[in-house]
């Protein structure tokens, strides 16, 4: 009877380890499984998506300029958006080359050139964003940052032979411009309005601009901050 007992209860333990290896494979490869998926989830997201002239762009993501094109221009209506130009040429006529309205975290990369547009780049309530390596060319105004548009970095681009400025930044604050051209437009090469303060505009060259190369439209700047540009002409002794 004692041997027939100690029988059993081994069989019992081996059933149960059996068991117990049986459910650590089961989660195991659901886990494994979950984690491809994932990872598969992740790269789709990751796959920068071709947009044109005319493209609205909606999602967040990663996109690209797919050629050169010409018509309407990009309008980018959500944030966490990063568009690569990719070298290409974006032709108007229409009201902006791109286009971004109350969004945030909107990067525009360069090289690629915009022009024929009435704004080449128009930013209007947008924050956390940047653009970079851009030539914003015959346009009416190569940039304009409007209606509370803040903490936008404009960096390396160049801004030329537009009709009225290079850059204007216009109700907005807490702006960086840096390191930019701003050649040969009709008024001013950048333009800081009346009313848009804490700005920073540092490292510029703006040169043959046809007004003033720099001009703030504040009483002693404000709390505007000019420093290290390169220039000719200049409407107030606190652009530096």
């Amino acid at each position: 009877m004692r041997k027939t007992f100690m029988r059993f209860a081994s069989l019992l333990t081996l059933v149960s380890r059996g068991r117990h290896i049986m459910v650590k494979r089961v989660s195991l490869g659901i886990f494994l499984a979950g984690v491809l998926i994932v990872c598969a989830g992740q790269a789709a997201a990751d796959t920068p998506t071709g947009v044109t002239c005319g493209s609205v762009i909606a999602a967040p993501g990663q996109y690209f300029l797919a050629g050169d094109c010409m018509g309407a221009g990009i309008t980018i209506t959500a944030s966490d958006v990063h568009l690569k130009l990719m070298g290409h040429t974006m032709t108007g006529p229409a009201f902006a080359g791109i286009q971004a309205t109350s969004v945030s975290h909107v990067h525009i990369e360069g090289p690629g050139t915009i022009t024929n547009y009435k704004n080449g780049i128009n930013f209007v309530g947008v924050s956390d964003s940047h653009v970079e390596q851009v030539s914003s060319t015959a346009n009416r105004r190569g940039l304009y940052l409007f209606n509370s548009t803040t903490d936008t970095h404009v960096n390396n681009n160049v801004f030329s032979m537009n009709v009225l400025e290079g850059m204007i930044v216009d109700m907005s604050s807490d702006n960086h411009l840096n390191n930019n051209q701003s050649i040969g437009n009709g008024t001013y090469g950048i333009d800081v309005a009346a009313g848009a303060t804490g700005n920073h505009v540092n490292g510029n060259t703006a040169l043959g601009n046809g007004v003033d190369d720099l001009f703030d439209g504040n009483i002693s700047c404000d709390n505007n901050k000019w420093n290290g540009n390169t220039f000719v002409s200049r409407n107030q002794t606190c652009i530096q």
